[in-house]
């Protein structure tokens, strides 16, 4: 997503007067983390923004342009932007509507008479009131409209749509990415759900749980679960965190009919929310209203959720014609596989937990699942078919490239070895005129990565899979991220992030990191790439031409291995 590019240099001066208050303490104790250089910043930044009351006698176009510069005023309720604001609407204008993020300056016009103005602003995105941020399309203009009256002599805003709007950079510093975290349909996995907040410190958790707890984004519904029921709501604007111990006084009624095992969901869905966002909460704490529920004996709680899924180190790749497997730079057989060279295998996957395996013919027209020692199964057929994805439940899915909307998945079955696996073929409806180029299942199986075409440009789509039972049965609407390298294909690198690119026989070919809660990062290029594979982090990268895979080294890449193709992880 785009950020701004301003936030570097915002973020150079902001650390140069952090330095001139006080140096900060490296810790000497704790585990060691990696950092990532696209990582997200889990704290805004708490700078003091000064907003300037209206003066006498100022003119329209001052008490527009005062309005929106007071709409950094995220701390105290937009105090000062009320004041610009006529008495009939100053109390009813609902801020936290939404926030309207511009690129440039802007300019006040008329639009025929002394009380009527507009603003055209070159639009970057859009959040709601649940924090779920929409990047705008490239050029996007949005309108705004302004109504002024005179009260006691002074020009007062009348009208203007619910909502503040923001310049780039002063979003980037008041507001701040954050997961909240659902359960996929069978309450293994951890699915991440990213919001912009805005805020003081004292009131972050608050708008966390409160985020949470109106469900997930539009384009996750149906796709993940969540413990708390639809209704619950806060008794009280406010989650207090006490000695780490957040108390959350819930409505009762909702909470007292949920069975134990509810509650334990409940309790363990909020705290994971709250620990990988706040540094402040060790454990949660469940009131209906004011009264202490029965949470059930501690040994018995919730089983840990898979957070941030990671794959084995092994890959799978093509040598020589066969299915292999690669290593630290070596290539091994697979023992018990039967020879697949007659199919000229291409673009193979292979299952996080089980020696199974997935692969395109030579010319992507079959997809075939095998397991050592027993007969391949054919999978899918369709026309240039996406390379294979499994999910963690090893559901095998691909996607036809012919425009078609077409998706198909299937759960090989070796009890049926060498014949047909029962497939579920999903029409996609906004996948329809599109050529879609790479679909990658998310590792927590409730996402899809969607990388497809059309009219020569590509887009950059997550979605959220729809399941009936385990059967999957539909795509939801998604969401887009936004790239500049125009790729065809894309791999998962962690649960927010992914790398993407465009192949090319002899060209540089760029990979860009795309996260959910951060801005793009481009690697150094490569000449003749023609596909990627990633691990658990950006330096998990591993680049490859037609005959050699290379490693990520420094800012650049080394060969790894020569005669080896086509390698993927798990997924």
């Amino acid at each position: 997503m785009r950020i701004r590019s301003l936030l570097r240099l915002l973020a150079a001066v902001v650390a140069v007067l952090l330095c001139a208050a006080g140096c900060a303490v490296i810790p000497s104790s704790g585990a060691v983390g990696k950092s990532d250089p696209v990582a997200g910043r889990s704290n805004p930044i708490n700078i003091d923004f000064r907003q300037n009351a209206p003066v006498q006698g100022a003119s329209p176009t001052s008490i527009i342009e005062g309005f929106i510069a007071a709409g950094t005023g995220v701390t105290d309720d937009f105090q000062v932007a009320r004041q610009y604001l006529a008495h009939k609407i100053s109390g009813t204008w609902r801020a936290d509507a939404r926030t309207l993020v511009y690129k440039e300056t802007f300019k006040v016009v008329s639009t025929g008479t002394d009380s009527d103005f507009k603003i055209d602003f070159s639009t970057e995105s859009m959040v709601d009131a649940n924090g779920i941020l929409t990047p705008a399309e490239a050029g996007a203009v949005e309108t705004v409209k302004f109504g002024l009256v005179k009260e006691d002599g002074e020009w007062r805003i009348s009208s203007v749509p619910d909502g503040i709007m923001l310049q780039s950079a002063n979003f980037a510093t008041l507001y701040s990415p954050y997961s909240l975290y659902f359960y996929d349909p069978s309450f293994a996995y951890a699915v991440p759900d990213i919001r912009w907040l805005a805020g003081k410190a004292t009131t972050r958790a608050t708008s966390i749980v409160r985020a949470m707890l109106n469900g997930p984004a539009p384009y996750l519904k149906g796709a993940v679960a969540s413990a708390f029921p639809d209704g619950i709501r806060l008794v009280r604007d406010s989650v207090p965190i006490n000695n780490g111990v957040a108390q959350l006084d819930l409505t009762a009624q909702p909470l007292l009919d949920a069975t134990v095992k509810a509650r334990q969901q409940m309790q363990a869905q909020l705290l994971l929310t709250l620990q990988r966002n706040l540094n402040t909460v060790t454990s949660v704490t469940l009131r209906a209203d004011t009264r202490e529920i029965d949470l059930g004996p501690q040994e018995s709680g919730q089983p840990a959720l898979v957070v941030n899924h990671q794959v084995p180190h092994t890959q799978v790749g093509i040598s020589k014609g066969e299915l292999v497997h690669f290593d630290n730079g070596q290539t091994t057989a697979i023992v018990g596989l039967a020879s697949m060279a007659k199919y000229g295998p291409s673009h193979p996957a292979q299952s996080y937990t089980k020696p199974q395996y997935a692969f395109l013919n030579a010319d992507h027209s079959q997809l075939f699942s095998v397991v050592p020692g027993q007969l391949e199964e054919a999978g899918a057929t369709g026309p240039n078919l996406t390379a294979p994805s499994f999910s963690p439940q090893d559901w095998v899915w691909t996607a036809a490239g012919d425009g078609g909307g077409q998706v198909i998945a299937f759960h090989p079955d070796g009890s049926k070895a060498g014949q047909p696996a029962a497939a579920v073929v999903l029409s996609v409806q906004w996948l329809t005129g599109r050529t879609v180029t790479s679909f990658r299942v998310s590792r927590d199986g409730s996402r899809a990565l969607i990388i497809s075409e059309q009219n020569g440009v590509s887009s950059v789509q997550i979605t959220g899979i729809l399941r009936a039972g385990d059967v999957p049965k539909d795509l939801t609407p998604p969401i887009t991220v936004v790239s500049s390298v125009n790729p065809s294909f894309g791999a998962w690198v962690s649960e927010t992030s992914m790398a993407v690119m465009r192949p090319s026989a002899t060209g540089p070919v760029a990979v860009e990191i795309l996260d959910l809660k951060s801005d793009p990062q481009q690697l150094a290029p490569m000449d003749g790439m023609r596909w990627l594979s990633a691990g658990n982090s950006w330096l998990d990268l591993y680049a490859q031409t037609d005959k050699d895979i290379y490693a990520r080294l420094g800012n650049g890449w080394v060969v790894q291995a020569k005669d080896v193709t086509d390698a993927s992880f798990a997924g």
